[in-house]
């Protein structure tokens, strides 16, 4: 069954990648929650559940609601047909298959559970499909502990993984024949779960009940009762359960709310649990206002490059320990230095980090290497010789990224680029005239970020024009340089990388023995392979 799920997960991991002018969005940090709700079944043994698909809708209600939850996908999956083994499968599948680092992702489950006891070996956990057979688990079953290993692999960065379900036989449980006899024979309850994978940072597992304790329903509530409380606690409860008065609910929060209201509700019956390893001052919010969560995430500084694992992390002169690992800091500009076990300084940067975003140490010690870029555009042309020229003139420019090794902070270039343009000029006699210029010129950006950098320009330049007046061909010349400034914004994209690039310089020259000057206004685009 397992090795099933795997397969059709790997099968279906091609995604297509999107047009340039949608990567801020696709890439921006998301809140995905999937909600599962399996009430109906086909085998009839397992029955009596009243609320499960209920759950999922209230939860689902809550979390898509803008001022709660602020979730910007919400999938609430119910009923018999789409709560099988393979349906269930696929919802994760296809709720999962655009993830990215940043993303935030939520799982709840709520409906039968089940497990099976090896004396020895401890107990194995189910979830029950709408298809599944209570006597038959090991086939027909979701192992709870695949759905804890698929949530702890996933690529976003917080991750949640919620269950109402329970294991024992009582409420929403239920057991074989074989399984009830075997507990039968034991003294006390069944063992302990095995196989129970590490908890990953970033990472939380809520369960509705102890796995040998009922998940309760109450038809007094109309859910079940953890997940009744669980969702008191992000909307009616918000100020109890909100133990720092931020604002905001995060997921220990609502756990610690719905854990001590189950109990006292169960009167000891039902004592949900939980794991989870939250990073630094990182948290997984799930309600409170949407403003107001942005503030309070921090960003994350991560690192897992084993060339990394003796060296040490400063930011802004504090150190922070071994690199290696994630290191929650509040968002804005900071200073980054990383020095190795002897105390040479590795890489000292300033980074500017976004609240809710990665930014990988790694990134730091890779030296940028040369690489060629094609960029073409538009130049406006003012000042006192404008009318001699084009207003607008093309241009094409080929530049060389990063020729020779420089700092972290510096974006150094080299350029050679070429404008004209072919038309009647105001104010000249002549019908059609060519004119453009040819230069050669050297770029020193401040890296800004690790994208955008602006600095000064120089160049070698040559303006010229041609026309036909009057029976003459005629030919204007001069080669002079210019000064500016020029900011280059630069986005990989996979093995490519995009350019946005503008510039705005002087150059004085000569024309008919008098001194004048053109201002050139550039914008272009380019592409490179790095």
């Amino acid at each position: 069954m397992i090795s099933l799920f795997m397969t059709l997960g790997i099968a279906s991991a091609g995604v297509t990648d999107p047009p340039a002018a949608d990567l801020d969005a696709v890439y921006a940090p998301r809140r995905v929650a999937l909600l599962l709700g399996v009430q109906e079944y086909k085998d009839p043994q397992l029955q009596g559940l009243r609320y499960a698909a209920k759950d999922a809708r209230d939860l689902g209600d809550v979390l898509s609601d803008p001022t709660l939850g602020g979730f910007d996908q919400v999938h609430v999956v119910e009923g018999q047909y789409r709560t099988t083994a393979a349906a269930i499968q696929q919802a994760i599948v296809s709720a999962t298959a655009d993830l990215q680092r940043d993303d935030t992702f939520l799982l709840y489950i709520s409906g039968h559970g089940t497990l099976t006891i090896d004396p020895l070996g401890g107990s194995n956990l189910y979830l029950l499909p709408s298809d599944g057979d209570l006597d038959s688990p090991e086939s027909t079953g979701v192992p709870v502990a695949w759905l804890e290993e698929v949530v702890n692999a996933l690529p976003a960065r917080r991750r949640v993984l919620i269950l109402d379900t329970c294991h024992n036989g009582r409420a929403r449980s239920a057991l074989s024949t074989d399984t009830s006899s075997t507990l039968l024979t034991l003294r006390g309850e069944a063992p302990a779960p095995r196989d129970i994978l590490e908890i990953s940072e970033s990472e939380a597992r809520l369960y509705a009940a102890e796995y040998h304790q009922p998940a309760m329903e109450d038809p007094n509530l109309e859910n079940g009762v953890y997940t009744h409380f669980l969702i008191n606690a992000l909307t009616d409860s918000r100020r109890s359960a909100d133990l720092d008065a931020d604002g905001l609910v995060d997921v220990v929060e609502a756990h610690d709310f719905a854990m001590d209201a189950t109990f006292r509700h169960t009167g000891g019956a039902q004592m949900p649990r939980a794991e989870y390893r939250i990073t630094g001052r990182e948290k997984i919010y799930l309600s409170g206002n949407p403003t107001d969560r942005s503030t309070a995430e921090h960003a994350l500084l991560s690192a897992y490059n084993q060339i990394l694992r003796t060296a040490h992390l400063f930011v802004d002169g504090v150190p922070r320990g071994p690199v290696v690992g994630v290191h929650a800091v509040a968002p804005g500009s900071h200073q980054i230095e990383l020095q190795s076990a002897d105390g040479q300084t590795l890489v000292s940067e300033r980074v500017r980090v976004a609240a809710g975003t990665t930014t990988p140490l790694e990134d730091l010690l890779q030296q940028d290497t040369p690489r060629w870029m094609l960029s073409s555009g538009a130049t406006a042309l003012t000042g006192a010789a404008q009318d001699y020229f084009h207003p607008i003139a093309a241009e094409l420019e080929l530049t060389r990224i990063d020729p020779f090794p420089a700092p972290a902070w510096m974006r150094p270039e080299v350029h050679v680029r070429l404008s004209g343009m072919r038309g009647a000029v105001s104010g000249e006699p002549a019908e059609t005239i060519n004119a453009g210029a040819l230069s050669a010129g050297f770029g020193m950006g401040v890296a800004l970020s690790t994208t955008l950098s602006v600095g000064p320009v120089v160049e070698a330049m040559m303006p010229w024009r041609t026309y036909t007046f009057e029976g003459g061909t005629y030919q204007q010349a001069d080669y002079t340089g210019a000064v500016g400034l020029r900011a280059l914004y630069l986005k990989p994209i996979g093995d490519a990388e995009v350019s946005l690039r503008y510039d705005s310089r002087v150059s004085p020259f000569q024309y008919d023995g008098s001194w004048t000057q053109l201002w050139h206004h550039g914008i272009a685009v380019g592409l490179s392979r790095r």
